[in-house]
């Protein structure tokens, strides 16, 4: 299976929102077992664990039902074989379940941290992956067609 398919925009932006993503969640994920990350504070009331908790819990959930709902077909980018319109399981409710699940999770340590590095690089990876989303809708209304068509008008991007 090849994991690393084309971008659907600027490689630089494609992979500098995601590490930036990734950046945040090690920010949220790290505190919480245990590991300290120096300059970095987590939350310094209940309320925002709370409110991180209840934003990441769904995060997880979307995240792994959709990586099982995608099966093979889950990769980095656009993929290079012949590929099947997923509108299945999570996909009737989101075309997008799993990019919304990494918004929740990034959003989740943005307001877990309260940390302004960590704002800033969680608001541009959300609008890096918003972006992404729409290469791939183009990707996949020249492949799927009329499929594609109607299964946007039956679901919506996020929620």
């Amino acid at each position: 299976m090849n994991l690393i398919g084309k971008t659907t925009i600027n490689p630089l932006l494609f992979y500098s929102g995601k590490i930036s993503g990734y950046v945040t969640w090690i920010a949220f994920i790290a505190p919480l077992t245990g590991i300290s990350v120096p300059g970095l504070n987590s939350a310094q009331s209940n309320l925002q664990t709370y409110v991180s908790l209840a934003l990441a819990i769904p995060a997880f959930i979307l995240i792994t039902v959709s990586l099982m709902n995608l099966g093979k077909s889950t990769r980095l980018g656009l993929p290079k074989n012949k590929t099947e319109l997923k509108t299945h399981g999570v996909y009737k409710l989101s075309r997008n379940p799993m990019y919304l699940g990494f918004n929740l999770l990034t959003i989740s340590s943005m307001v877990f941290t309260l940390n302004l590095s960590i704002i800033v690089l969680g608001v541009y990876s959300i609008w890096v992956y918003h972006l992404i989303i729409i290469g791939e809708e183009k990707f996949l209304q020249n492949r799927f067609g009329n499929s594609f068509i109607n299964y946007k008008k039956r679901s919506r991007r996020y929620l």
